[in-house]
């Protein structure tokens, strides 16, 4: 036997051996790949609906914000005049008021007291963020001759 054929035959065993080594490489690169797919995709899941949780409470504070702004707006309209709504509550006045690019819808009605001689106004006001929404109820009395306001309640409410 020449050396020529020791010298082929340890080439070709060469060759195999590398063929053979050859053969796991590619399945563990794509497990070890799916996997660090796996986690990030996790990773993306848990990211959105920490965000969405805290952006929906932004939303909601801003549509207290704005209920709040439309029960002020409504104090300082009574305030300014005591004959602002002379409506009953039966149909009451209802005006919107914007609040950057929130909205609040007002609802004022005013209720006569004539043994005590003052007008007694319930302000509904309504929020409005994104998908949020917060319902303030006010409670204001308002004597009829000097016109002084007297501030009752706010409070919030649920919305139907």
């Amino acid at each position: 036997m020449s050396p020529l054929f020791f010298f082929g035959m340890i080439s070709l065993m060469c060759t195999r051996a590398r063929k053979q080594t050859g053969q796991m490489t590619l399945p563990f690169i794509l497990l070890i790949s799916g996997i660090i797919v796996e986690i990030a995709i996790a990773g993306a899941f848990v990211a959105y609906f920490l965000s969405t949780s805290g952006y929906g409470e932004r939303l909601s504070v801003r549509a207290n914000a704005a209920a709040y702004s439309g029960a002020r707006d409504a104090i300082m309209r009574i305030s300014q005049n005591k004959e602002f709504v002379s409506n009953t509550c039966s149909s009451p006045h209802v005006y919107s008021v914007t609040v950057g690019s929130d909205s609040s819808d007002v609802i004022v009605c005013r209720t006569t007291d004539a043994e005590n001689g003052r007008y007694a106004y319930t302000i509904e006001s309504i929020g409005y963020a994104g998908s949020r929404q917060k319902k303030l109820e006010t409670q204001l009395l308002v004597d009829v001759i000097t016109g002084r306001v007297q501030l009752e309640s706010i409070q919030e409410q649920t919305i139907e």
